[in-house]
Order: structure tokens, then C-alpha cells, then sequence
């Protein structure tokens, strides 16, 4: 292809870069990493050729007199309740049953907590353990011990231990704190097991000690169980936007996240196990908003993490735009328990849990909370999902995060998070207001520069088909004229404010899906900025929006009929790609986009109108003048001399 081509070619290549970027890095870059393949990162362990870190090797065969042990305590649940938490114990293996948050709390405020669905007329608990991890046998509930001794792990999560309190009920008030201990032992054996909790009324910090030792030894290769699978139950079903319960950890130098479905599942089973190297800093499970992570006292090597994949009956739902239009209803779901296995000392050394909201807020504040008790930098801000690759995050995060301290400041004025984002999005378009203005003066050089534009390439072609050499003399001359006007009416000087969002716009879509604060914040019709538009009427509004707006923008110079149509299937084209892409994505980020979309056409109709009226009167030179002579300028045809 040669060069003038190329330059013709410019501006559909660039829409097109743009819209597939959107299209296909959108996915790319916010869809759950998959498991990598080489050494350097987690290896995912085939189930069916690792034992599960609960199943005992031939070896590891308990005494028989562990098996047998009886167990003559009785059965007792004891409830905790604080102002931002209530939280259900049960003797039998000391593991919770039940943790229901109820309050959200930062240093921005507070706001009362409900489960997905919750309205004013239906509030729902927020209960972040599961019915199916319940209902299981074994129980797959936090707190749980694993050791080396699958005998030993059976004792300790089937027993019922002693207890130090004796209330069924304890209720903790504001600057209170209480600790519960649990208490195993048998004599015949020499194992002694404790565990205990330490709650406090302010902090959805807990503490948890756990001491297991046989004959005066401490027991090694322990590992406290976190999960399985802590979330918001009530959602119906999960999709890009609203994720299911996932691994999260950071262990070595990096972030580690990784869903259910990318665990390794061999042929008909159902269980998948995946270790991950490196000393842990912090490691837990958690969905899009909520989080039980465990903070060890010292780091250590050898997590691991489990899924089991199960189905389940859902409310009929449509999964994208095209089951949606046919009316393809679905009614079942595969989801995941994931559990994570957190090495520990048994030595009696705290553990901290952190069992609450993911507001990066409140996170930030228990950063300098948890580096203070563990003597080591903590920071579990990222639980929150800014991305899953760390490339990006160097990015998204410094950006989003000013975006969501915006929207709150907004949001403390307004008292409804719409408005504010559709007051953030006035006043950041208002900044692109100038770059709109050069990028129409572009185009309108551009398209003054057409005519001449489409001559030199004649010329060019002409002298082309003649034999001419590009390094002619004459051929060099068309082309340094070219590239003269070329350089004054540059066309990605035009494409400047949309280079602009796209970094902003992926921010935005950060800060909405991980802002607790948007999380069932309504705004007209829609009860939930964090979700789709339960009648996705706003999907159609920014395509339509996008189109009104791409009409009248002005567009590069066309040379060539071929242009002409390739601009035209962009106008329309893109559009209906960007309302696949964006079906069912989050309400607040939709309101961003239709409302810039809203504002970008007024300026645009400000702009055309300022460039009409600063436009001088044209004048024509005719062989003859009509009747009505007023503002007509006689004009002396110059004689030719050639």
C-alpha cells in the first residue's frame, strides 16, 4: 500500500483501533485472570493427581484411638452482636455458622448493610456464609484445622470443645471487646487444642489464636480454613459485573485472584486444588464487595486453595442482549466453594481476621491498624479489585481512587450518587470543552484541505502510472505539499479528547463496580447503580446517544467514496458493538457515559454554531447579475496570458 493511501486510511484505522479496544480490551482487561502456565506464577494441581489438602496419604493414618474418641460434651451456639456485626459460633469444631454484617463503616460514615434485592418494604440480613457450605458434610465453614493427620482434622472440626462463657447471647457496645475461648483436650491422646476469639464492638477486625499441640508438641503444618466462599448469597445469579466468591491473596511479591471456574477440573470431578508460593502476607475469599481474609501473625509458605463446583436452581434470568432479545430464560447456575488454607503457627500467636465491607475507605484505615499489631507493612486494599494484572493498577488505582473521593464530596451535597455522577461527568467534560473546540477546527481544515488534497493524489497516481520514481524531483515536491497540508490539519489531533476518556473510562468503570458506597444506591427508575438496568432502557439511550453524537461531530476529510462509507459504518457500527459490550454493565457507569455523551452534543452544537457565525460571507463571481444587485461586489475577470 503506498503512502497516500495510508494517509487516506488514517481515521478509519484509528476508529476502528479505538472501538475494537473497547470491544475486545474491555474483556481483556477486566474479565478473571486464568490460571498462568509457568513457573514464575501459581500452577494450578490437577485434584484427581493431588490429594486434597484434608485427605490424609497412606502414611498420615491416625492412631485408632483418635477415631474413637467419644464425645461427651454437649452441643452450644453462642451469639455475638456489635453495632457492625452479628456473628454465631457453634462448640462443635468451634467454627462460625453465621456472620451477618449490618453496618458499613469508614471514615466517610456509615451506612446500614442488606442483602442483594433489599428494598425499603424487604430487608434482607446480610449473611456472608452460605447455606450450601452449611449443609455439607463435612461442613465447609470457616475456622475449620488442617494438618497432616486427616484423623486429628476430623477430631478437631467434629468435637465439640469447651467453652469459657457461659451466655448463649453477648451483645458488645460501643469500645467493647470480648474473648471466647475454646477448648479441646484428651488425655489418652495428649492433644490439646484452643482457640481463641477476641471480637470488638468497633472493628471488623477479629483476633484468633489457635494452640494445638500432642504430647506438649506443637503439631506442624497447621493451616487455619478460611471460607468457604464469603459473599453476598441473596444475588441470583453472577455475571461480569457481580462476581461469585473468589481466591484472593497476597503471597510473595504479587496479588494473587483467581475465580472458581479457572480452577482445574479433571474430567467428572468436582474438586480442584491450586497451592501458590510464597510467603503470605494475607489470604482469604471474597466477592465484589465482602471479604474474610487472614492476616498471620508470622508470613508463611504453603497456601493452598480449594474449589468445588456445584449447581443450583436459580430465578429465571437472561445471561446477554441476544438470549434477552429471543427470551432465553435460564434457571440454573454453576457456582464454586472456594476455601482457602492458611499456614499458621499453632503456637497460640494471634491470627488476624478481617471478616467485613471492602470500602477502600475503611480498608485504608485498617492498613495502618493491621501493620501496627503484626509489625510488618499490611495493605489490603487490595482485596479490592482494581485489576487483576499489576501493569494496570499502577494505573486504574491512582486513578479511580480520586474518583471515588469525588463522587463521595458530590455525593455529601446531592445525597444521591446519580447526581453526583452526572455533575462529575459535567465538570470533566467541561475541561474537554477546549480540546472538542480544536478537534472541530481540525476537521474543519481537514475538510477545506480535501479538494486540494484529492488533487495531489491525482497528480501523484498520474505521474505513478507514467513510471515516475518517487525520488523524482517533481514526485518529492507532491509529497512534501502533501505532508505540509497533512501536518495542519492533523487528524489525531482530533481524536484527542477521545484518547483522553478511555483512560478515565476505565477508571470510572473501576471506582463504580468496587464503590461500597454505589453498592444499591437508587437513582430514578434504577435501584441499583452497581447493576444493570433492570429494563435496559439506558443501554438503548448511550447507543442512541453515541450515534446523535457521532452525526454531529465533525468527521475527517474524505477523498474517496470508500471513506465516505467506512465513516458512515462507524457512525452506526460502533454503536451497536459498544450496546453488546455494555449490556448489562453497571447503571452509574452507563449514566456516566450516556449523560458525557448528552453533554458532548451541546458543546458540539455550541462549537458549530460559534464556527457558523464567524464564517465571512462567500462571494461569487457570475457572468451576469440578477435584478436585486444589493451586496453583489463586481468583480474584473483577470485576461489568462497563457
Amino acid at each position: 500500500m503506498d503512502n497516500s493511501k495510508q494517509q487516506n486510511q488514517t481515521r478509519f484505522l484509528l476508529a476502528a483501533v479505538l472501538s475494537m479496544a473497547v470491544l475486545f480490551g474491555w474483556t481483556y482487561f477486566f474479565a478473571p485472570k486464568k490460571p498462568a502456565e509457568n513457573a514464575n506464577t501459581a500452577t494450578v494441581v490437577d485434584s484427581a493427581a493431588t490429594p486434597s489438602p484434608e485427605a490424609p496419604s497412606p502414611q498420615q493414618q491416625a492412631a485408632p484411638a483418635i477415631a474413637q474418641m467419644t464425645d461427651n460434651l454437649p452441643n452450644k451456639q453462642i451469639t455475638i452482636t456489635s453495632p457492625l456485626y452479628e456473628v454465631k459460633l457453634d462448640s462443635k469444631g468451634a467454627l462460625a455458622t453465621s456472620w451477618i454484617l449490618l453496618k458499613d463503616k469508614s471514615p466517610q460514615g456509615e451506612k446500614p448493610l442488606f442483602a442483594d434485592g433489599s428494598n425499603e418494604n424487604n430487608q434482607k440480613p446480610l449473611q456472608l456464609i452460605s447455606q450450601e457450605s452449611l449443609s455439607r458434610n463435612p461442613r465447609e465453614i470457616p475456622f475449620r484445622l488442617s494438618t497432616d493427620d486427616q484423623a486429628l482434622n476430623d477430631l478437631l472440626n467434629n468435637r465439640n470443645y469447651q467453652i469459657s462463657v457461659n451466655e448463649d447471647n453477648i451483645t458488645l457496645n460501643a469500645g467493647e471487646e470480648k474473648q471466647i475461648d475454646f477448648v479441646l483436650t484428651d488425655q489418652s491422646t495428649g492433644i490439646e487444642a484452643t482457640k481463641s476469639f477476641i471480637f470488638r464492638a468497633d472493628s471488623y477486625l477479629t483476633d484468633l489464636g489457635v494452640k494445638l499441640s500432642r504430647n506438649g508438641q506443637v503439631v506442624p503444618n497447621t493451616k487455619l480454613l478460611i471460607g468457604a466462599s464469603i459473599g453476598d448469597h441473596a444475588i441470583n445469579h453472577h455475571n461480569f459485573y457481580h462476581i461469585e466468591s473468589e481466591a484472593v491473596a497476597s503471597v510473595g511479591d504479587s496479588v494473587e485472584r483467581h475465580q472458581g471456574s479457572y480452577f482445574k477440573y479433571n474430567g467428572t470431578l468436582t474438586e480442584s486444588t491450586m497451592p501458590l508460593s510464597g510467603n503470605v502476607d494475607w489470604a482469604g475469599v471474597g466477592d465484589a464487595y465482602f471479604a474474610m481474609t487472614a492476616i498471620p501473625a508470622t508470613p508463611a509458605s504453603g497456601l493452598v486453595y480449594r474449589s468445588v463446583k456445584y449447581d443450583i436452581q436459580t430465578q429465571p434470568y437472561y445471561d446477554g442482549i441476544f438470549s434477552w432479545i429471543t427470551r432465553s430464560e435460564k434457571t440454573s447456575e454453576t457456582r464454586h466453594l472456594i476455601t482457602a488454607f492458611v499456614p499458621i503457627t499453632a503456637d497460640g500467636a494471634p491470627t488476624k481476621i478481617y471478616t467485613g465491607t471492602k470500602d477502600y475507605f475503611a480498608l485504608n484505615e485498617y492498613n495502618k491498624v493491621l501493620t501496627a499489631s503484626v509489625g510488618r507493612p499490611i495493605d489490603i486494599e487490595d482485596l479490592i479489585n482494581f485489576s487483576n494484572y499489576r501493569i494496570l493498577r499502577w494505573i486504574t488505582k491512582p486513578l479511580s481512587v480520586p474518583i471515588l473521593y469525588a463522587l463521595n464530596f458530590f455525593n455529601n451535597f446531592t445525597h444521591n450518587y446519580g447526581v453526583a455522577i452526572i455533575i462529575f461527568t459535567f465538570l470533566f467534560y467541561s475541561l474537554l470543552f477546549p480540546l472538542r473546540w480544536s478537534q472541530s477546527k481540525s476537521f474543519k481544515k481537514a475538510a477545506g484541505n480535501a479538494p486540494k488534497m484529492k488533487e495531489i493524489q491525482d497528480k501523484i497516481k498520474d505521474l505513478q502510472k507514467k513510471g515516475i520514481p518517487m525520488d523524482d524531483p517533481r514526485m518529492r515536491e507532491l509529497q512534501m505539499e502533501q505532508l505540509r497540508m497533512t501536518k495542519a490539519a492533523l487528524p489525531i489531533g482530533g481524536c484527542l479528547p477521545m484518547l483522553l476518556q478511555f483512560p478515565l473510562l476505565i477508571a470510572f468503570y473501576t471506582a463504580v463496580t468496587v464503590s461500597l458506597a454505589i453498592r444499591q444506591a437508587s437513582f430514578m427508575w434504577l435501584p441499583d447503580l452497581s447493576a444493570g438496568d433492570p429494563y435496559h432502557l439506558l443501554e438503548f439511550a448511550f447507543a442512541g446517544s453515541m450515534i446523535l453524537s457521532m452525526k454531529f461531530t465533525p468527521q475527517a476529510a474524505v477523498v474517496s467514496p470508500e471513506q465516505a462509507m467506512q465513516q458512515k459504518m462507524m457512525t452506526y457500527l460502533m454503536p451497536v458493538m459498544m450496546l453488546w459490550v455494555m449490556w448489562s454493565a453497571p447503571a452509574g457507569l452507563l449514566l456516566y457515559w450516556f449523560f458525557g455523551n448528552v453533554v458532548s452534543f451541546g458543546q458540539q452544537m455550541i462549537i458549530n454554531k460559534i464556527n457558523k457565525t464567524g464564517e465571512p460571507p462567500k462571494e461569487e463571481i457570475v457572468d451576469s447579475l440578477p435584478s436585486n444587485t444589493k451586496n453583489i461586489k463586481k468583480v474584473k475577470p483577470k485576461l489568462s496570458t497563457s
